[in-house]
């Protein structure tokens, strides 16, 4: 099991320790969760953990993927393609595309960058459901042009799995412009 902590303080869970992975049983759910409030506490006391949550460990994956959305005020809305996980920042393995996006150009965007060996089968591993990565990029991009208050959101890691296995987002961050209510909502 994976344990996360829930805060719009934390956008990136993993500096801050507040994930832990590879959790076997309850008890160490348990005792992961104490570890974890103790010492997010102690290192971030301005930072409010809304709740911790437990998800089952997502299978192996072939690639990770980054999928953002920003507003450009310019341009609006932009999709943002690379190589996801620790990789994001690391290589800035990025291709960008106005919206709307279509499947073909996704899939072009997605196979000019360097991730695209891993999803072909690099050095014999098994090639990635670059499908199933297009249509699951595809309906982000959709679902961001249909929801004019969504300003912000980042998809990562999107876990690309063995070809015919599909995808599976892991983690994703959501900013939106605030309601009518004045109080705004970012959720993780």
């Amino acid at each position: 099991m994976a344990l996360k902590a829930v805060s719009t303080d934390l956008p990136h869970k993993t500096e801050a320790g507040a994930v832990i992975l590879g959790l076997a049983d309850r008890e160490a759910v348990e005792t992961a969760a104490q570890a974890m409030v103790a010492r997010l506490a102690a290192a971030r006391p301005a930072h409010r953990i809304e709740r911790l949550l437990v998800e089952a460990m997502a299978p192996r994956p072939v690639a990770e993927l980054i999928v953002g959305i920003d507003r450009d005020p310019h341009f609006g809305p932009v999709l943002a393609i690379g190589a996801g996980g620790v990789f994001a920042e690391l290589l800035g393995d990025v291709a960008t595309l106005l919206l709307p996006a279509y499947a073909d150009d996704v899939r072009t965007a997605l196979l000019g960058l360097k991730v695209a060996a891993l999803l072909a089968g690099f050095r014999g591993g098994p090639p990635g459901d670059i499908d199933a990565a297009v249509a699951a990029i595809v309906a982000i991009g959709e679902a961001a042009l249909a929801t004019p208050e969504l300003l912000e959101l980042d998809v990562n890691p999107l876990f690309v799995l063995p070809r015919s296995q599909g995808v599976i987002a892991v983690d994703a961050l959501l900013v939106m412009a605030e309601d009518r209510s004045g109080t705004g909502e970012n959720f993780r």
